[in-house]
């Protein structure tokens, strides 16, 4: 979801790319308190996708509307079906502080791995990707989905992701760079524990494949990078 929030801010002009928020470890906004793992220091916004910083998207939160971000949500078809599966639930109306949105917080707006993998090949394309379908149930016709962002944007979400993939929270998924992965991780409160995912496109420089990977339990650290670097490290990848 702070995919979601970064495009927001980078095409509504919100705030400069180049705006920076100290990450002390934690933030006290509207009377909640967000935190962060470990201190990230001063980012800016590439910088804050790739270290999936609460503290910065927290405080960047203030300058989105609920309603502006499920309009970046619907454009990234986050309300839409996928491959043939009814969309996850999608809110009729925005409800809620902007960070429970931002933070993947909200229970009204929960995608599904369809969905999410969908928006991590529309990001590593730049907007232009073959129908999402069934391998079953090929589409009669070459459909494509198409999603049209600024060239900064699109330049914002990826180095975002590649930097996640090198330094940040996914660092672990592909230590040696064999494929060159751009990737954004992402954990929830899940009842009394967490539940986590990854999503992801590679090769970065020249993207062909995507994938989204749910764990049902434990961080993305702990959890949903260790699962995925098994998946993708243990497969050969056509180029």
């Amino acid at each position: 979801m702070k995919l979601v929030a970064a495009c927001a801010i980078s095409e509504d002009h919100l705030l400069s790319p180049e705006t920076t928020f100290d990450c002390t470890g934690s933030v006290t906004v509207n009377h909640k308190t967000y935190h962060c793992q470990k201190p990230h220091g001063r980012l800016d916004l590439i910088h804050a996708i790739g270290m999936s910083c609460n503290v910065y998207f927290a405080q960047a939160a203030e300058s989105i509307s609920p309603n502006l971000f499920l309009q970046h949500a619907k454009a990234f078809l986050l309300n839409e079906p996928a491959c043939g599966r009814a969309s996850g639930p999608f809110p009729e109306k925005a409800e809620g502080l902007p960070q429970s949105y931002v933070l993947g917080l909200n229970d009204t707006f929960k995608p599904h791995a369809l969905q999410l993998l969908r928006m991590a090949a529309l990001i590593g394309s730049a907007g232009d990707i073959p129908l999402l379908h069934s391998a079953e149930s090929p589409p009669d016709s070459p459909q494509r989905t198409h999603l049209q962002l600024s060239s900064g944007t699109w330049k914002i979400l990826q180095q975002g992701m590649i930097i996640a993939s090198q330094n940040g929270t996914a660092k672990n998924l592909d230590p040696e760079n064999k494929l060159h992965i751009a990737a954004k991780t992402g954990t929830a409160p899940h009842g009394n524990t967490f539940q986590s995912w990854v999503v992801g496109f590679f090769p970065y420089d020249k993207p062909r494949y995507s994938f989204c990977l749910r764990a049902s339990s434990g961080t993305s650290q702990e959890s949903a990078v260790p699962q995925a670097h098994k998946f993708l490290l243990a497969s050969d990848w056509p180029t």
